[in-house]
């Protein structure tokens, strides 16, 4: 990234006063995806390994259109959960942790998973996760922070100021984001990248994130979020600003 660029995006953030991000998740505008939804076009499926990156503008600020909990019908956190029982403190570790403060003082890393999952509706897909996640796996909520449907629906998981449970050993201060379908049989849609690619824009700005990793970047023993997912990491992370891998990832203090 430039160095005008981010004076551009650190004096944007200042001047929104960003006090509590997770109240932000509300209301908003959308942001079309053109930067990747070109490439899948151009390429019919196959992005263009080295593209140029869109710059960052106003425009890639607003807040994409995210449905909320409440509509895609999820179920309350179960802080009785076997896996992730309580609440986080020095005694208990793995219990449900609330972040304090600003945001962009825990966040440094986006990262990205596929679901694997794949119902015929998205909301249905959103559902599924959680009852997977809570039911089998005993974790108090869905472990992802947003999840992007194949038909570019975007969907609140998690609270953005509670840990998830997405990636071992490095949950506290990344941010989870799950991509409907299993890519390593499968392709994403345009649709889906273009909702993805504003959606980590919009996480990167908002947060000062500086980096993107798929899953299996930080736990070698999965194959997620799959190759054909895998293969547009790298523009993801460009058209975000960000710089690929777990170079940036920093868990914040205790």
């Amino acid at each position: 990234m430039s160095r005008d660029a981010d004076l551009t995006r650190r004096r944007f953030l200042g001047l929104a006063g960003i006090t509590s991000l997770a109240a932000g998740l509300t209301c908003a505008t959308g942001a079309a995806g053109y930067f990747l939804l070109s490439a899948v076009r151009r390429s019919h499926g196959a992005a263009d390994p080295s593209p140029t990156p869109r710059p960052l503008s106003l425009k890639q600020i607003e807040r994409p259109v995210i449905t909320s909990r409440t509509d895609w019908g999820a179920r309350e956190p179960n802080h009785e959960a076997r896996n992730e029982s309580g609440f986080y403190s020095l005694l208990n570790e793995e219990g449900w942790r609330e972040y304090e403060g600003d945001l962009r003082a825990t966040y440094t890393t986006v990262v990205v998973h596929h679901s694997v999952i794949l119902e015929t509706a998205d909301d249905a897909t959103m559902r599924e996760i959680q009852d997977l996640h809570m039911d089998d796996r005993g974790w108090a909520d869905i472990a992802y922070h947003f999840g992007v449907g194949t038909t570019g629906a975007v969907f609140e998981g998690r609270a953005l100021d509670v840990r998830g449970t997405h990636v071992e050993g490095a949950n506290t201060g990344s941010v989870g984001v799950v991509f409907f379908g299993n890519f390593e049989e499968t392709v994403p849609t345009a649709e889906q990248l273009g909702a993805g690619e504003d959606l980590i824009n919009w996480l990167a700005l908002r947060l000062e994130l500086t980096h993107l990793a798929g899953h299996m970047d930080f736990n070698d023993f999965t194959d997620c979020p799959g190759r054909n997912l895998s293969y547009y990491l790298e523009a993801l992370a460009q058209s975000a600003g960000l710089e690929l891998g777990t170079g940036g990832y920093v868990e914040p203090e205790t």
